[in-house]
């Protein structure tokens, strides 16, 4: 009988991830012009989740009266909003009614002219690859040797630089994070979501800025710069898979936009979206870097399709068909902490591009004002070529003018190209 009844329950929750799925599915975002916002205070934390609506933000009269009248003659359902102060717009989230096209609904809404923008609400997952179970005790951080961290650390651990992570939520109580984070925020805050039980982001967290000196398991790539977690992806499906939508990725980016980071970690890809690549191109314009994982797609969406945006893979990831190669960084049985205190493995192009997030921590440290493409034009010439592992202490060389690499010779290679900055 008790197995009988877990089954059942088994395909209840199986049949509820499914119903949600196909119900994010027919919804869209859509985006009004409101010029007040400019004046609005910025997004925050006292606002509920995704799909639980409120007054709390106000909205212009002109903009409220716009979306309620397309609500009531296109048949949709306000299922949630917010206002993106960056762009000046008030961005909703209606459901499309079951009878009714969404590509009909969109296209209609984009002919509108009171409508700023339509778009699908996108998905979108985090990228790693699963977690295995050894003794963490009983290997060693190989990336610290591959991207020459203990030299690197001797001229920048990353302090006074502030790395945003937009990703599931973290486990900021953990050991190693317990004093690097300044800052968490729930974009999500779905019913028995626990924010500091979340795997991925705590990975990401870890890898770029792990405690360091503490007696405690591992590094980080930057372990003095300072942490911002944003959490836009909650996990489905038992926890197998962690996934976002265009809605909470705009809030995430939105806030992540008024607090104006250093550096903004994206260890996710989806299909192409126009909403968010706006607002990561507001980001890159303030002199934000933006560190993307490789979707490993011939045809990357977003954040990886956003030019200007430094794109990382892991070892054996970079190919498929591609004529532009992403940075490569470590991303196979890396060692990352997990909620509870714990630590394990981990791999894929999720902690890749946290590697180099931490990297671009060290280097913007290290020169404050450091463009995203100053930043990618380092990591170019830290490596020996496009198949290979970018090098911290490599890229700290070259901006620092020193040395002390175990390959010196690589750091000419951006001399030769013209770059060059003076240092005391």
């Amino acid at each position: 009988m008790t197995r009988i009844c877990l089954a059942l329950v088994l395909v209840w929750l199986m049949a509820l991830a499914a119903h949600a799925a196909d119900e994010e599915s027919r919804q869209v975002l859509v985006t009004f012009a409101d010029p007040g916002l400019s004046n609005a205070s910025r997004a925050g934390p006292v606002r509920p989740g995704y799909g639980r609506r409120t007054s709390t933000y106000l909205v212009s009269m002109s903009v409220r009266r716009k979306a309620d009248r397309l609500a009531e003659e296109l048949d949709l359902t306000i299922v949630d909003e917010w206002p993106i102060v960056p762009l000046e717009v008030h961005c909703i989230v209606y459901a499309v009614a079951a009878d009714d096209s969404v590509e009909d609904i969109i296209e209609t809404l984009r002919a509108l002219p009171e409508v700023e923008s339509a778009q699908p609400l996108n998905t979108f997952e985090v990228l790693g690859s699963g977690w295995s179970t050894p003794d963490p005790y009983q290997a060693l951080q190989h990336n610290l040797d591959s991207l020459e961290l203990v030299q690197a650390h001797a001229w920048s651990r990353g302090d006074g630089s502030t790395v945003t992570i937009i990703d599931t939520g973290a486990d900021f109580h953990h050991p190693e994070l317990v004093s690097q984070v300044d800052e968490t925020v729930d974009f999500v805050a779905a019913p028995g979501q626990d924010f500091s039980a979340d795997a991925h982001g705590t990975a990401v967290a870890g890898i770029i800025a792990a405690a360091a000196d503490n007696g405690i398991g591992m590094v980080g790539v930057a372990p003095s710069a300072r942490l911002s977690i944003l959490k836009a992806c909650w996990y489905t499906d038992g926890g197998a898979a962690a996934v976002c939508n265009s809605f909470t990725l705009a809030k995430a980016l939105t806030h992540a936009i008024e607090s104006a980071p250093q550096v903004i970690n994206l260890s996710l890809g989806g299909p192409p979206d126009m909403l968010l690549a706006r607002l990561v191109r507001i980001a890159l314009d303030a002199g934000t870097v933006v560190v993307a994982a490789d979707p490993q797609n011939s045809q990357p969406g977003f954040p990886a399709d956003v030019p200007g945006v430094i794109v990382v893979a892991a070892p054996g990831g970079e190919e498929n068909g591609r004529t532009a190669f992403p940075f490569i960084a470590p991303g196979s049985e890396i060692l990352v902490p997990v909620p509870g205190g714990g630590f394990d493995y981990a791999s894929g192009s999720s902690l890749a591009a946290a590697h180099v997030s931490g990297i671009a921590a060290l280097l913007v440290s290290s020169s404050p004002g450091l463009t995203g493409a100053e930043v990618a034009e380092l990591l170019t010439g830290s490596r020996p070529d496009d198949h290979q592992s970018v090098n911290a202490c490599r890229a700290l060389a070259t901006l620092l003018n020193r040395s002390g690499c175990r390959h010196d010779a690589a750091v000419t290679a951006l001399e030769t190209n013209g770059y060059t900055e003076d240092k005391p």
